[in-house]
């Protein structure tokens, strides 16, 4: 004990705040007030708490400013797929009902991921003629149980063929360690297709809820 207190003696004649103290040692601030509360810090100290203790302010402000703002920008991006939704267009309910089936929720991000070709293709079509979605935009990545380099490359040239996407499209394929009756049954791997917009994600969001009826609050945050 008396040598965590020296050390926190020190860091406070150093010009540490309790808090940081406490932060730094992994100390209670109870503790930490008690062993320092006879040392006195100087004028210049004291400016210096104070100068960083409003710098802490002003970015914890700007932070909490921003939180609102893009909360608000998602929550018009869901609102203008509830819009959508209203139209009752058969694609476009289809593809956000893929996405809710199929779909990551992640809050900035499409990834839709599945082995079936005729989904995938119809889950691009979504994207191309509901969303206006560019094939330069998308992007997928192949899971694949394949070891030979040869047989990769078919695979990798099967989804860009099948999804009519450029090469540039393609990132690293994931080579993934699996049974062989597993390796069997996926002759192509499974493809992931990742669009990276919040506003496009957020459309969907909103437009599963109004198709399903729901409020899910989370989905903004």
């Amino acid at each position: 004990m008396h040598t965590r207190r020296e050390e926190a003696r020190e860091l406070r004649r150093q010009g540490m705040s309790v808090k940081e103290i406490a932060r730094t040692m992994g100390a209670s601030v109870g503790s930490v007030s008690v062993w320092v509360r006879d040392i006195v810090l100087t004028e210049a100290q004291v400016e210096t708490l104070k100068n960083r203790q409003r710098r802490i302010g002003a970015q914890q402000t700007g932070a909490q400013a921003n939180r609102a703002k893009f909360k608000r920008l998602r929550s018009r991006y869901q609102e203008e797929g509830r819009a959508k939704a209203r139209e009752q267009r058969p694609l476009h309910m289809i593809g956000c009902m893929l996405y809710w089936a199929e779909g990551a929720k992640h809050k900035n991000a499409l990834v839709f991921v599945n082995s079936d070709p005729n989904m995938m293709q119809m889950f691009i079509r979504f994207l191309r003629q509901e969303l206006n979605v560019q094939g330069s935009d998308i992007r997928i990545h192949i899971i694949t149980h394949a070891t030979d380099t040869v047989e990769i490359a078919q695979i990798e040239q099967y989804w860009l063929r099948l999804l009519n996407l450029p090469q540039n499209s393609l990132k690293k394929t994931v080579i993934k360690q699996g049974s062989t009756t597993r390796y069997n049954i996926l002759q192509h791997g499974v493809c992931s297709l990742r669009v990276y917009d919040t506003a496009l994600t957020h459309h969907i969001f909103g437009a599963i809820q109004e198709y399903g009826g729901f409020e899910k609050p989370e989905w903004l945050f």
